[in-house]
């Protein structure tokens, strides 16, 4: 795997930045144990002091990866793509203005743009309102070949195309219907067991309050990272979700043996606006939140397999499990569907293990 290195500036310091071809819960480690080394999550990068015995020593911890100097550009230059011709970037130019006025989040809005421009780059020699079902089922079946789309990848790209073609072109709904057949996942979750060793695997007490809010209250990692001073309503004892998934916003209650840890959390790491603050200030990361994670399942020796999310599934198969009504743990999830809590019915149902076996009956020595 290769680790990019860059010359970095940070209030005005200069600095040397690392950054990972991709995550690696080994690799971050190591650089963890390089003096004064931490995460910003602005540049996206970990820092290093620019110092050579630093740098030495980086070298030396690191010497199992290939360390490729750059100037910094490396990830943030894309593969240039070709200009569009005149009228279809007229059709750019109308799907983007659409999914903007209609205020789509901008992670919507990135994602659905990306995909619109490059089906655009197959619309040369036919424009996108000359094509037909088959026209789509035919390009489709080779991408599918060529670049092994997944399932979840080949929904996007329809979910982009489908918002072109209803919602400019107007075309019906039934036009769509070339999506992958849909598999029954189960969601991962923990035990309480498991949920006890990951939380107290935290000596640092914002990681521990991170993630004890995470599953005390059922939160999605967008959210918690969302979250301001002023959502944390100590009289009642409940956050304020503002503009959830969806843009739903929905009130959570917390527990009285949160408050005590959140409590501890703000004498130790008083913060401004955002509830919890990166170590530059602002927004805590996304993605120092999945690493702290992946470092408590290593410490705690829980499931390798589990996500950030698991604790969220975990949340709601504890919940009814003790008995929590369906509907109550579907407003607390900010679930629009009840079919999309039910699924937590199937983890729960603990009947169907309770049946004989016919193994039991077999007389084996």
């Amino acid at each position: 795997m290769k680790i990019f290195a860059f010359p970095i500036e940070i209030n005005q310091q200069k600095m040397i930045g690392l950054r990972t071809e991709r995550f690696d819960q080994e690799c971050n480690a190591l650089i963890r144990k390089i003096p004064h080394s931490h995460w910003s999550p602005a540049n996206k990068s970990w820092c290093i002091p620019y110092d050579i015995k630093i740098w030495q020593q980086c070298l030396s911890s690191l010497n199992q990866y290939q360390i490729i100097k750059t100037n910094g550009q490396t990830f943030h230059q894309k593969k240039s793509m070709p200009a569009l011709p005149d009228h279809l970037q007229l059709e750019y130019d109308r799907y983007y203005t659409q999914l903007y006025v209609l205020r789509y989040s901008l992670n919507t809005i990135k994602t659905y743009c990306n995909s619109f421009r490059y089906f655009l780059y197959h619309c040369i020699s036919l424009h996108p309102k000359d094509w037909t079902l088959e026209d789509f089922k035919g390009w489709i079946r080779t991408q599918l070949d060529k670049n092994k789309w997944s399932e979840a990848y080949q929904n996007t790209i329809i979910n982009a195309l489908k918002f072109y073609f209803e919602k400019i072109r107007h075309e019906p709904r039934a036009f769509w219907e070339i999506r992958p057949r849909k598999g029954f996942k189960l969601p991962g979750t923990l035990s309480q067991e498991e949920v006890t060793a990951l939380i107290n695997a935290n000596t640092n007490l914002k990681h521990k309050s991170i993630l004890s809010m995470i599953y005390a209250c059922g939160l999605r990692i967008s959210e918690v990272v969302h979250l301001r001073k002023a959502d944390v309503d100590w009289n009642q004892n409940r956050l304020f979700i503002k503009a959830g998934k969806g843009k739903k916003d929905r009130y959570v209650f917390f527990p009285v043996k949160l408050k005590t840890v959140l409590m501890e959390y703000e004498k130790q790491y008083p913060c401004q606006y955002w509830y919890f603050e990166g170590q530059e200030g602002g927004q805590y990361s996304v993605r120092s939140i999945q690493a702290v994670f992946h470092q408590s399942l290593e410490r705690a020796k829980v499931d390798a397999y589990a996500t950030v999310h698991t604790l969220r599934h975990s949340y709601a198969t504890h919940l009814l499990e003790a008995g929590v009504d369906l509907r109550n743990i579907q407003a607390a999830l900010g679930h629009s569907s009840p079919k999309t809590t039910e699924i937590y019915t199937h983890l729960t149902d603990t009947n169907k293990f309770r049946m004989q076996s016919p193994l039991d009956r077999l007389n084996i020595n």
